[in-house]
């Protein structure tokens, strides 16, 4: 009964999330240094989220907090938009970002893409047709390896069928079949 009247003498880190015993001296407040840095996070998130207004950096104007994304970013939407078109731009635009998906994707480089785009001459490897367009990068989905460039509509039929020739052969059977089949008498011919 006595032990429950002595208060608890132990120090508990500082960190909301953790709560571990300290075993630091008397000046020690969180258990790590991960602890005190996200117990930073969770005090400046607090704070934040007490807000209702704050100037954006950007645009130097003082503006609802409903106007950013989250309460702890610095830029309200607008400049936020705009400093990242201006990142995506300076970058390259569509071309980096296309160049950065080759590599990420197919492990292609924009020089390796380019070079197979002229081997087949801007055409389609399955159809032949010349396309308007950036050629796909055909792959084998089971193995990653690049195959070849396709126009948009071969590259989705291959992938709409699964990439399985059975599949695509039972396809072709199916649309030769019907393309030969007469059309239905619509009783327009000579009478009987």
């Amino acid at each position: 009964m006595q032990e429950a009247l002595i208060p608890e003498l132990t120090k508990r880190c500082g960190n909301p999330e953790c709560g571990a015993e300290l075993t630091g001296g008397s000046r020690t407040l969180y258990c790590s240094v991960p602890c005190r840095t996200r117990a930073g996070h969770i005090r400046r998130r607090e704070e934040a989220s007490k807000l209702t207004r704050k100037v954006c950096p950007g645009c130097q104007e003082d503006k609802p907090i409903d106007q950013y994304t989250n309460p702890w970013v610095h830029y309200c939407r607008l400049c936020a938009n705009a400093r990242e078109r201006a990142r995506y731009v300076a970058k390259g635009g569509s071309d980096y970002a296309y160049a950065q998906s080759l590599k990420y994707n197919y492990g292609l480089t924009m020089e390796e893409y380019l070079t197979r785009v002229e081997e087949q001459s801007g055409r389609c490897a399955v159809c032949g047709e010349e396309s308007d367009r950036r050629l796909h990068v055909d792959h084998n989905h089971r193995t990653g390896a690049v195959r070849d460039l396709l126009c948009e509509w071969c590259n989705h039929a291959i992938g709409k069928a699964r990439d399985d020739p059975a599949r695509l052969r039972a396809m072709a059977d199916y649309l030769e079949r019907h393309s030969e089949a007469a059309l239905p008498d619509q009783g327009n011919g000579p009478a009987a």
